[in-house]
């Protein structure tokens, strides 16, 4: 009898486990939802289309009100803000019919994640920056109980040292032609990757969506820690003067000079000299990167970041289609820590998320016709597993598969 006993036991708690792994189910659409006054619909936070956005008129406190269905209180809210610089807020909840406030951000991350343990039956989220500002969000997600949905991210911060620095002039160049190198190293050989964004990809409008694509691309191939996201204007160029004219020269090394010695990075992949297919801004990253190695080891050159940070010897640099001290990466390996994909397979599952992209294309020099945008395939004249040397204070690559050869502890 107790065996019997026992095991009808076991087997009702096995019956639970299941039951309590359960996702939170999403019941945003069940909730009433208000804001202040704004340029566009409110249903464009909660559309799921990161293309467009919920953007408040300039306020100084713009809030998103959130009403839970009756019996049903809300219980994690996750928020993906799209402006293109970020300001601190917080979340308040109603309750005895006063706003506390239950959750303060300074704004570090564009995607957040709140738990609230006892549930709330109304929320606000709400600007505190110190002037008037808008509140501009892409999506938000309201959550019942239940374990935090798959896709939901919880960052960590950007290392404080970096193994390896990748230097991408817009959100999808570092899928589209670096490939597997972001899974590979960051996330299978669980090194500190820093991932840099030149410019996040603002609209005409002011909303940054494709932030929100490119956290979503490096979450999907197992990223946790958050990439440096720039701020300098998204804007076509076919020449590295006109790139240049763009940013502003000065700007740019000062800029990637203070990421160097910030980050200390002990080996660094950015652009193809020529652009890849001839983008200017491509062409500035792999010319800036280059004069920067030097630039950040030299005290006497934007003094105020050596005096913040140090100077920093960059130990190797590559350049995307370098035919110098030429490699070619194998990202054709299967990957334990992405579920058994290769880092190609993980490039094409992240590039998924970028669907602002999906209907753009680029004009090939060689033949003038325009393609549509790719993870780069091996055999591809933009192949995303070929690079070179071109600089190097540990001497020459021997083994030539590894961004870190010769470089001690590694």
């Amino acid at each position: 009898m107790k065996k019997t006993l026992l095991i009808s036991l076991l087997l009702l708690l096995l019956c639970m486990v299941p039951a309590l792994a359960e996702e939170a189910p999403d019941i945003t659409d069940q909730c009433k939802i208000a804001a202040s006054a704004g340029k566009f619909k409110l249903n464009r936070m909660y559309d799921r289309d990161y293309r467009t956005a919920y953007m408040s008129n300039k306020l100084k406190t713009p809030y998103v009100e959130l009403t839970a269905p009756k019996g049903s209180p809300i219980y994690s809210l996750y928020v993906c803000f799209a402006h293109k610089t970020l300001t601190p807020w917080e979340l308040q909840a109603k309750r005895g019919g006063k706003w506390e406030t239950v959750y303060e951000s300074a704004g570090t991350y564009a995607h957040e994640y709140v738990t609230l343990p006892e549930g709330e039956s109304a929320l606000r989220v709400q600007s505190k920056a110190a002037k008037q500002t808008q509140l501009i969000v892409n999506e938000i997600f309201a959550f019942g109980p239940g374990e935090k949905p798959a896709f939901v991210q919880v960052w960590e911060p950007t290392p404080e040292k970096a193994d390896l620095m990748v230097i991408a002039a817009h959100p999808d160049d570092e899928i589209l032609f670096f490939g597997g190198a972001i899974p590979t190293y960051a996330v299978e050989r669980g090194l500190n990757v820093v991932v840099v964004y030149m410019t996040n990809g603002t609209t005409k409008d002011g909303i940054t969506s494709r932030r929100s694509e490119l956290l979503n691309g490096l979450w999907e191939m197992g990223v946790r820690q958050y990439p440096v996201i720039g701020a300098f204007d998204d804007l076509y160029s076919a020449k590295l003067d006109k790139g240049y004219n763009v940013w502003n020269k000065t700007k740019t090394w000062q800029y990637i000079t203070a990421l160097f010695r910030q980050y200390k990075p002990e080996a660094v992949i950015t652009h193809d000299v020529n652009g890849e297919y001839g983008h200017g801004a491509h062409r500035v990253c792999a010319d800036a990167a280059q004069r920067c190695v030097a630039l950040a080891a030299d005290a006497s050159t934007y003094p105020d970041t050596a005096a913040q940070w140090g100077v920093w010897q960059v130990k190797k640099l590559y350049l995307h289609l370098y035919k110098e001290n030429a490699i070619e990466m194998d990202w054709d390996q299967p990957l334990a820590a992405v579920n058994g994909r290769t880092g190609y397979e993980a490039a094409l599952d992240a590039y998924k998320w970028h669907v602002s992209q999906h209907d753009a294309a680029q004009k090939n020099p060689k033949t003038g016709k325009y393609e549509p945008f790719t993870v780069e395939p091996r055999d591809s004249d933009y192949s995303c597993y070929r690079f070179g040397l071109a600089y190097t204070a540990v001497g020459p690559d021997v083994e030539k598969n590894d961004f870190l050869e010769n470089i001690p502890g590694y």
